[in-house]
Formats: structure tokens, sequence, C-alpha cells
């Protein structure tokens, strides 16, 4: 094999840290939305054109570090072919199969650092290729990694990522325009209008999303409709008919649960959205906290009764009055027990407990897990906070950063505290209070 040269990092605007900031979310949103195994954006460098890695979704900290190293060997030619290539220049996205690409070890080149953790081990993916254009210059890729199937992307994925791609080109042609004009004196003008426009890019990405997969959770919910009264027309002596009907059930089920998470993610981009435009919703009423406790610990158990949650509710304090917006008291309550019943160990309970001190209540939810590093401690209420190869952050917010974000600001909008007690192996203690309104009665 031949040595190669590395060409050293060129000044790429796409490289920039505002640009890093919007991008690593665009990335998260389409590898979960198309469920696929990665997405990366990559960037030209200005003079040679070779690759740089930018960011990506679906990588351990190690894969994502080999693909920072590998930045500045290749030129996007050598890996694609010339024809490819040519195409992307064309502002055309490409369809391209894992055996077409011009591999390292295809290419004989020698690198000064080993390539195990290089994809092109998944022999069986298929990559769709949509270029990034700024200034009528072609600047990079978004590049996605799905298995190859027949029809590895339908018309209307790859309709999405153009989409979501010429809308995110847009705000980042928006981030260069200040960039280039900005000096000591217009800083902060420039940086409150990038949290403007990425305010209004996360409103309209969200509602792109939300549009079409309302359409697939109805067609979902009718075929489990249909499903399931033509297996109540059956009679005994079609038992032969029913075993198949689990082998149905199953899936739909599952790609049921599936929409249902991705529309609580895509709310979440919303609420946030709001929030930074000062526009969130807020319906304050009278209700009761214990009431509204035990309807999530309930359903929570309905829908999957391990592990086991234990409430602990004092006897003298049948009512817990409070002034709320019950949905968003309801989604705190339903997100801190989510991640104490995904970190459990298998059959130690989840203990909730609620107590009254003077003019504040406050819900404590405990799990017996592997607990939270000290350094996660203090960032996990931020917004868009994830930690890189944690495993413990995933079981944390599955919602790209933003739900433990979401509970406190929720909490702090009805004038309570959120907190977390935590160390590692010693499982972990989320927390919030409210204040009571006694004047409401008991």
């Amino acid at each position: 094999m031949q040595q190669v040269d590395r060409v050293l990092p060129e000044e790429t605007f796409l490289l920039s840290s505002p640009v890093l900031f919007v991008a690593q979310q665009v990335v998260d949103v389409i590898q979960s939305i198309l469920n696929c195994h990665t997405v990366d954006m990559l960037a030209h460098g200005h003079r040679s054109g070779h690759l740089y890695y930018v960011v990506g979704s679906g990588y351990t900290a190690e894969q994502e570090q080999y693909w920072r190293d590998i930045g500045g060997y290749f030129h996007p030619s050598e890996v694609l072919g010339d024809a490819a290539y040519t195409r992307l220049g064309t502002n055309q996205e490409v369809v391209i199969a894992m055996d077409r690409l011009h591999t390292i070890a295809r290419l004989g080149k020698h690198l000064p650092f080993p390539a195990s953790l290089c994809s092109a081990s998944h022999d069986t993916e298929t990559f769709l290729l949509v270029p990034l254009f700024l200034e009528q210059q072609c600047v990079g890729m978004l590049m996605v990694a799905k298995a190859s199937s027949e029809e590895a992307y339908t018309p209307e994925e790859i309709a999405f990522v153009k989409a979501v791609t010429a809308q995110t080109m847009l705000l980042i042609e928006g981030i260069h325009d200040f960039s280039a004009q900005e000096g000591k004196k217009n800083r902060a003008l420039a940086q409150q209008e990038v949290s403007r426009l990425a305010g209004e890019f996360l409103t309209l990405a969200s509602h792109e999303l939300r549009t079409p997969l309302t359409g697939i959770m109805g067609n979902l919910q009718l075929a489990q409709r249909r499903l399931q009264t033509f297996k109540g027309q059956l009679t005994p002596s079609s038992v032969q008919v029913c075993e198949p009907f689990a082998y149905v059930q199953q899936p739909l089920a599952a790609a049921s649960q599936s929409a249902q998470l991705q529309q609580q993610m895509i709310n979440d981009l919303i609420d946030d959205a709001r929030i930074q435009t000062n526009t969130l919703p807020f319906s304050l009423r009278p209700e009761d906290l214990g009431t509204l406790l035990r309807e999530v610990v309930v359903g929570q158990q309905h829908a999957a009764p391990e592990p086991p949650i234990t409430l602990d509710v004092p006897p003298l304090e049948p009512k817990v009055p409070i002034l709320a917006d019950a949905g968003r008291i309801t989604y705190v309550l339903t997100t801190f027990l989510t991640n104490a019943r995904t970190s459990s160990p298998p059959g130690r309970p989840v203990e909730v407990h609620i107590r009254v001190e003077e003019a504040l209540a406050r819900v404590s939810v405990h799990n017996e897990g592997a607990g939270i590093a000290r350094e996660d401690l203090d960032h996990l209420w931020e917004r868009f906070y994830r930690t890189k190869g944690n495993a413990v952050q995933h079981e944390l917010d599955l919602s790209f950063g933003l739900a433990l974000y979401l509970c406190r600001v929720f909490i702090e909008r009805h004038e309570g505290n959120v907190g977390v007690q935590s160390a590692p192996g010693e499982g972990a203690t989320f927390w919030f209070t409210l204040p009571i309104t006694p004047s409401l009665g008991k």
C-alpha cells in the first residue's frame, strides 16, 4: 500500500461553532425519523476539496473520532467515482451501495492509524448523498446510511432529506452572512438573529415532520381496529387462522409504539421552538398533584408492569392542591418515571414519594440503577445536552437532549425547582417542587 498524505484542515465555514450546533440537531432528527444506521455531514475543503467530518449521528465516541482523524486524506471523487461526484456537483442526490464505493482497502492507501472502526465493514449498507450548496458552491454533503434492500430509500424519504437539507442550508447561509459582517459592536445582534433563525427552523422542520406522521399513526390505528374486528368475527372452527394474527399484531404494535415516540420527539421540538420565541402556551387551573401523580403511575404500570412502581403518599395529605397546567406537569411526571424505569435493574422497584413541606410540594422519583457521573450532573438540565458514548444519557433522554430541559422550564414556569442526586453505582433520585395553594382547599 502507498502512504497517503493528509491535507490539513482548511478554513471551511461548515466547521465553525454556530454551524456545528445546528448541524448536530439536523443529523439527529434525520437519523431518528428514518431509523437509519448513521447520518453524517461532511465538508469539502475550500481549496483542495478534500473531505472533512463535521457532525454525525448513530456513532460511538470511538467511531466518531475515527471519522475526525480520517478528514483530509481523501477527495470525494476518489471514494465515490467521477460520475457520482459530478452528479453531486450539479446539485443532484446520489444513491450508491457500499460495494460501489472505493474504500480505504480498495484504494490501496495506508493510513497512520487503524481502520478497524471504518463503516466499510457494513457491506450491506446503501448510502443516500445530498449535496450542500452555499453561495452557489458545493461545500459538502449529507450522507445517510441504511441497510440495503430492493428499495433502500423511498421517494418520500429522499424528498424529506432534500427538504430538510435545503432548509438547513438556508439557515447556514444566514449564519454565514451574519458571521461575515459581525464585529465587536454587532456580535450580540448577530447571535440574537442566529437564535431567532434557529427557532424558526425548528418550528418549520417540526411541522414538516408532524404532518406525515399523523397520517402514518392514523393508518396504523385503522389497521389495528380492522384486525381486531376481523378476529372477533372468527368462529371456533377457524382456529387455524388465529395463529397468524400474532405475527401481524406484533409488528403493528411495534410500529405504533415507534410512531408515538417520534410524535413525542416532534412535540418536544415544537415546545422548544415556542420557548425560544416566548410563545409557549400555559393554562393554569386548580389541580390535585396527588391525583395527577396516581394517574401517571397507573398508566405506566398498565402499559408495562415491570419494573414495579411503589407510590408513597402520606395519609395526612389526601390532596395536594396546586395551580398548574396539568398537561405540563403530567409531562414532567411521565419523563421522570420513564427515565427511572429504563435505568432500573430488573425486578427492582422505582420509588415515588410526595411530601408537603410548609408551602411546597416535593415529588421525588428514585431508581437503583447505575447512577450518573459527576461531570454530567451539572449539565443534565441544559438544552440539547447529550453525552457522547454514554448509555446513561440515552436512558435519561431519548429526545435530542430536550426532555429534561423541558421539564426544568415547565417546573420553573410554575415557580418551582428541579434537581437530581446521584453517584455512580448508587442509583439516581430526580425531584421537583411546586408551590401549594391552600386557599383551594383540601
